[in-house]
């Protein structure tokens, strides 16, 4: 099988922040911007649901958790016992969000993880 070579970056989702204080922190101390370290800001936590449903969820922690292995999106349907548009439907979106990759392959759709761990903070600190 192949498989993904992943740089193994880290999405941190905050709900609620205030991305231009973070900025003015970071800008004042550029040592505390964190390395390898994404940030995605939402307003309010039903954002946050419609960003990340609970399918959604399983279908990015699949992908997450399944990168050493290239899996199409019929194979990951099959795994996950849902249906293969529902999965691509899903996919759209979290790609859309930065959060996947979708990578074409002749007939073929794979998806790949963007993040190696994803955090959620829902704190607006």
């Amino acid at each position: 099988k192949q498989k993904w070579l992943i740089e193994m970056k880290r999405l941190v989702i905050k709900i609620g922040a205030k991305m231009e204080a973070d900025l003015k922190e970071i800008f004042a101390d550029p040592k505390k911007a964190l390395p390898n370290t994404h940030t995605l800001y939402l307003k309010d936590a039903q954002e946050l649901y419609e960003l990340l449903s609970p399918k959604r969820i399983e279908l990015l922690r699949f992908v997450l958790n399944e990168f050493n292995e290239k899996k199409t999106i019929t194979e990951i349907s099959k795994k996950l016992h849902r249906k293969q548009e529902a999965i691509s439907r899903d996919a759209n979106v979290l790609s859309k969000h930065e959060l996947i990759q979708k990578i074409r392959d002749k007939q073929k759709t794979y998806l790949k993880p963007v993040y190696g761990s994803l955090e959620i903070k829902l704190s607006g600190n």
